[in-house]
């Protein structure tokens, strides 16, 4: 029997396919914004090495804290936030802390000092490209049931985590959330940078 003229082609062309589907590139990041559809959120819970997947439906409201250890505006905040979740946790509202992780040690030590009870997690994945616009840390993403996007908070002024905590209770009682201007890229201070650029600068993955 005759070999088919077409055999010898089969797996160089299968072996060309699966490399053009292993390089698609990803789209290009866009930047979340209120309105925005939530992207998925995985990673592994710190330190207890728990496999976590966010699932928006299970909570009235939830927020993403994007933070990092050389953060010093995080450290003031993320006190705050825990305050915030103790109070509110009963009636839906939930937080979860993504970590701009470098050392596993270094995040345990921040956490042995700054003590939240809302998973920190390690994210899995291309978290950087999928939740665009978390260069500046602290950023947030407050998320409805339905994964979307209510609003966005970047830096943690006083007056900013103000609006933040005025936006959680009025969602919870069903009121409108308050007008306010948050600034797109607040400045940062001097010893903010430094502390980043010291505390083994990079960007996550």
């Amino acid at each position: 029997m005759q070999a088919s003229p077409f055999r010898h082609w089969t797996l160089p062309v299968v072996a060309l396919l699966a490399l053009l589907v292993a390089s698609d590139p990803l789209p290009a990041p866009t930047a979340l914004a209120p309105g925005d559809t939530a992207p998925t959120l995985s990673g592994t819970t710190i330190p207890d090495k728990q496999r976590f997947q966010a699932d928006w439906s299970q909570h009235e409201l939830t927020l993403v804290n994007f933070w990092a250890t050389w953060c010093i505006p995080c450290r003031d905040e993320m006190p705050l936030l825990e305050e915030l979740y103790q109070r509110t946790k009963e009636r839906g509202f939930h937080i979860i802390g993504p970590c701009d992780l470098r050392s596993i040690d270094t995040v345990e030590e921040f956490l042995a000092e700054v003590e939240v009870s809302y998973p920190i997690i390690r994210p899995h994945g291309k978290v950087s490209h999928f939740w665009s616009g978390t260069q500046i840390k602290p950023t947030s993403f407050l998320i409805d049931r339905n994964g979307r996007i209510l609003r966005k908070y970047v830096g943690a002024k006083p007056e900013q985590t103000e609006g933040l905590v005025a936006d959680v209770e009025a969602v919870l009682d069903g009121r409108e959330m308050p007008s306010q201007v948050i600034p797109a890229e607040p400045a940062l201070p001097e010893e903010f940078m430094d502390r980043r650029d010291r505390e083994q600068p990079g960007d996550s993955r």
